[in-house]
């Protein structure tokens, strides 16, 4: 087992599991996480080995509560050089949809924004039944990324889409299986004894066979663009929005836990 500060990497056998190790902040994601996920990835890639990939948080409360708050606008650009300036949730998610064999999401606890679209990227997604997932951004006055929300639309629809993130309200593991954001949901006590030994199965199975289907599947994904007229529109309104005095009022009340006082301006 090799461990970096706050991930931990142990491969057994063919399967690898990543673990993000911050308890005590609900498994929070800080850019040296994402990158180290990223970074990770690249190394299990290459040395071909690993024929699945399982992602979990560490504790009990919580799978990933979302991306540290704290850590906003803090990514060193040294931390950058290698990575085109790419956001690194950005970084680890390609990495995530990009290794060439099935990820599973071993969500053992609650799963909020940018935790929840960790969650979206692995193939396979398998839930405690008492977790709860939700999409904070509309609540918080900040914008969520096209790529990010594009998952989303990909996964469960445009209804559900917009009702997780215009609405902003939690929904349940059995609400979260309903919709297609799940594919299973299991007692506590047997969620890890499920996962590994679905973790077991995929091995067995032909590995040029899965790579090639996996990527099939990502490049229908992927081929969802938006048109250039559009993504002037989004950017012009993202950056209105990233200016807007309710975007400084999110922060504030986020760090005062308090309820927002959203103006429209």
């Amino acid at each position: 087992m090799s461990e970096v500060k706050e991930l931990i990497i142990e491969e057994r056998d063919s399967i690898c599991t990543i673990t993000i190790n911050r308890p005590e902040k609900r498994n929070s994601l800080t850019p040296e996480i994402l990158l180290e996920i990223g970074s990770e990835l690249k190394r299990i890639t290459n040395e071909e080995k690993a024929k699945c990939l399982v992602i979990r948080g560490a504790g009990d409360k919580a799978f990933c509560s979302g991306y540290d708050i704290a850590a906003i606008g803090k990514i060193k650009d040294d931390m950058m050089r290698d990575y085109r300036g790419d956001h690194p949730l950005i970084i680890a998610s390609k990495a995530i949809e990009n290794f060439p064999y099935p990820v599973i999401a071993m969500i053992n606890g609650h799963a909020f924004g940018a935790g929840l679209e960790i969650a979206l990227t692995c193939d396979i997604r398998i839930s405690i039944d008492n977790a709860l997932f939700g999409m904070p951004p509309a609540k918080l006055g900040v914008i969520y990324p096209y790529s990010g929300i594009r998952r989303f639309l990909n996964l469960i629809g445009v209804g559900h889409t917009k009702e997780l993130f215009l609405i902003g309200r939690n929904i349940d593991a059995e609400t979260a299986q309903r919709i297609g954001l799940l594919n299973h949901v299991i007692k506590k006590s047997e969620l890890e004894e499920f996962t590994y030994k679905l973790a077991h199965e995929i091995c067995e199975n032909a590995p040029l066979s899965m790579r090639t289907m996996k990527e099939m599947i990502n490049a229908w994904q992927r081929n969802q663009p938006l048109s250039p007229e559009d993504e002037e529109t989004v950017k012009e309104m993202i950056l209105r929005v990233q200016e807007s005095e309710d975007y400084k009022e999110g922060q504030r009340s986020f760090s005062e836990k308090r309820k927002p006082r959203f103006q429209g301006k």
